[in-house]
């Protein structure tokens, strides 16, 4: 863990006295060429130049101090003179790089428009672009130049035809690696970037990618909003993937991370959002609810807010109807939520973002539709006259003066790996006045008792229709119904007896 006290608002400050500043890599040129120290220079018509006299060269032609090729004299540039104008020429084409040990040679094609070039102009840097190591005049028309007793290191170079008239554009740019391997690729970006907070504390941490290069260090990035990096933009200097800093002022901030290899950089992890310190505002709304459905679960998630003070919890609302909250108004925390069991229905869904100060405005809403569920049990239910017989009857007799017993027996079961959990039992006959029973668990069986003697008694039993009704619930939500006489349940009876 690398520990800083500087703080995430004047990380800025550390650019500079981190290996690699604020800068970023720069975007490869077209060719990138490989080689090991140790190989002879390779000749050229006009002779090698040495690295001391090509870093040493200026731009009006000088190649350097003594021991260097001679000076490039103005008169040299300039071509006889014909009364016509001179244009500059176009640039030129096709340059290449080839290195052998310590000697680098280039070669390019000449301009193809504008008037001849008269010499051509070496551009070279420490990154794309650069000219901070070299730019200096050839002094003649050849196409071709090597560099000899080149250091170890990654060089950018480019280069323009040179006339009287003036410069051409910059042909494409190479870039020269001498005595290493090339750039690696891909880089690829970190991922799971957090944050702790204690304080004025912030730990960052993060996970390295798992394929491509391995970083050599990470850029961290920070702004005041989103997608900012004007609060920080530096290099660690270390494959470490925490990143401590003490001391952090009150105030929202958005983190992101890269991921730095020697020559290439990765895209930007995901950004996240953190508050230090009491904010004074309430947070922005979140954005881009989204809903997925799978059977009768569903799965919600969103997008925290990008404005305000960030959300410490998060309220989520269900309702029967557009904008209702009748069905849910249930803390969250965290961007996602997942809900097993759902009943099947329609369902209208909202996020609003929380803090100390208040609540945001909600989010989109989202329509959430739970279609029927296939069958995913078989209901069914006999019945049973204990005092009479061990088997599964259609009528049950009222013979006691003390209590007769009935009972219905569940015969229900499930098709998968679902379980049933729930019976709902209602029973009712007439005897008299009409009687309903119920009974609501997870007993499969319901048992209940009478007494004879009443006033539609008969000695030999007064048959009275007995309705039962059974509903089931498993343990995915699906419900199912059965009913006596009803479907392949057969119709039962009472049967009611004077003492």
């Amino acid at each position: 863990m690398r520990r800083s006290s500087v703080l995430i608002a004047a990380l800025v400050l550390c650019a500079s006295a981190c290996s690699r500043g604020n800068s970023r890599s720069p975007v490869a040129p077209s060719a990138a060429i490989t080689v090991q120290p140790g190989a002879a220079p390779v000749a050229q018509a006009n002779g090698p130049v040495s690295w001391a006299c090509f870093t040493s060269a200026s731009a009006s032609g000088a190649f350097g101090p003594a021991g260097c090729p001679g000076r490039v004299t103005t008169s040299r540039l300039l071509p006889a003179a014909t009364g016509a104008p001179i244009t500059a020429p176009s640039a030129p084409a096709s340059l290449t790089a080839a290195v052998s040990g310590s000697v680098v040679t280039l070669n390019w094609t000449a301009a193809a428009g504008g008037d001849a070039p008269t010499s051509y102009q070496i551009q070279a840097g420490s990154s794309a672009g650069q000219t901070n190591i070299a730019t200096f005049d050839t002094g003649t028309t050849a196409t071709t130049l090597a560099i000899f007793n080149v250091p170890v290191g990654t060089y950018f170079v480019r280069v323009r035809a040179v006339n009287s008239a003036g410069a051409s554009g910059a042909s494409n740019e190479v870039q020269v690696v001498v005595g290493s391997a090339p750039p690696c690729s891909p880089v690829l970006a970190p991922t799971g970037l957090v944050a702790q907070i204690n304080g004025g504390t912030i730990t960052l941490s993060w996970t390295a990618p798992t394929t491509g290069c391995t970083p050599t260090s990470y850029i961290i990035q920070a702004g005041s909003a989103p997608g900012l990096t004007n609060l920080a933009n530096f290099d660690t200097g270390s494959p470490a993937t925490t990143f401590v800093a003490a001391n952090v002022p009150a105030g929202t901030y958005y983190v992101r991370i890269q991921s730095a290899a020697p020559g290439n950089l990765s895209p930007s992890s995901t950004e996240i959002a953190f508050t230090v310190g009491v904010c004074g505002t309430a947070p922005d709304a979140p954005t881009n609810l989204q809903a997925a459905v799978s059977g009768s679960t569903i799965v919600l998630a969103w997008t925290a807010p990008s404005g305000g003070c960030a959300a410490t919890s998060y309220l989520l609302q269900a309702g029967s109807a557009p904008g209702a909250s009748n069905l849910a108004n249930s803390p969250v925390s965290g961007t996602s939520l997942t809900a097993a069991n759902v009943a099947n229905g329609t369902y209208y869904v909202r996020v609003i973002a929380v803090n100390a100060v208040g609540q945001s405005a909600p989010s989109n809403e989202v329509t959430v539709t739970l279609p029927p569920q296939p069958t995913t049990m078989v209901v069914g239910f006999q019945l049973f006259d204990p005092a009479r017989q061990t088997s599964a009857t259609d009528t049950c007799h009222i013979t006691s003066g003390i209590a007769s017993t009935c009972e219905v027996r569940s015969t229900s079961f499930p098709l998968g790996n679902n379980a049933i959990v729930s019976y709902d039992w209602t029973v009712q006959y007439t005897y008299d006045t009409v009687k309903t029973l119920t009974q609501s668990g997870s007993n499969p069986n319901f048992p209940f008792s009478d007494t004879c003697g009443g006033p539609t008694s008969t000695p030999e039993g007064a048959l009275q229709p007995l309705s039962v009704t059974l509903r089931i619930t498993d343990s995915l939500g699906n419900t199912a119904t059965a009913t006596s006489g009803s479907g392949s349940q057969r119709p039962l009876f009472i049967a009611l007896h004077t003492c």
